[in-house]
């Protein structure tokens, strides 16, 4: 269920295309969804962590490769993947919705 899930939502963000690249700079492939052992493998992941009291809404989840969602794991407002820095910040007038920026 989680593998057709991911293929909808990307199929809705990245339409017919079989690569992407995150926010990190991964390298993802629509072939390697639910491979866990691809290095090119997309997940979808929390912004702000259900852990911490992020919601299950659209707004609030991005496609990311594996590997970043690994490193960004609960970490929430900043973080770092791919040996660069990020922050998220909520989108003005909404509750749940986040861009993600690049720190210096």
């Amino acid at each position: 269920m989680a593998n057709r899930n991911l293929t909808y939502l990307w199929e809705q963000i990245f339409l017919h295309c079989n690569e992407a690249i995150d926010y990190a700079g991964r390298r993802m492939l629509k072939s390697a969804i639910g491979n866990q052992r691809s290095p090119y493998c997309p997940t979808i992941d929390h912004i702000s962590p259900l852990s911490q009291g992020g919601k299950d809404t659209l707004e609030n989840i991005i496609i990311c490769n594996r590997l970043t969602n690994e490193e960004k794991a609960d970490s929430f407002p900043t973080w770092s993947a791919n040996g660069q820095r990020f922050q998220a910040k909520r989108v003005r007038g909404t509750s749940d919705e986040y861009d993600i920026y690049q720190l210096d």
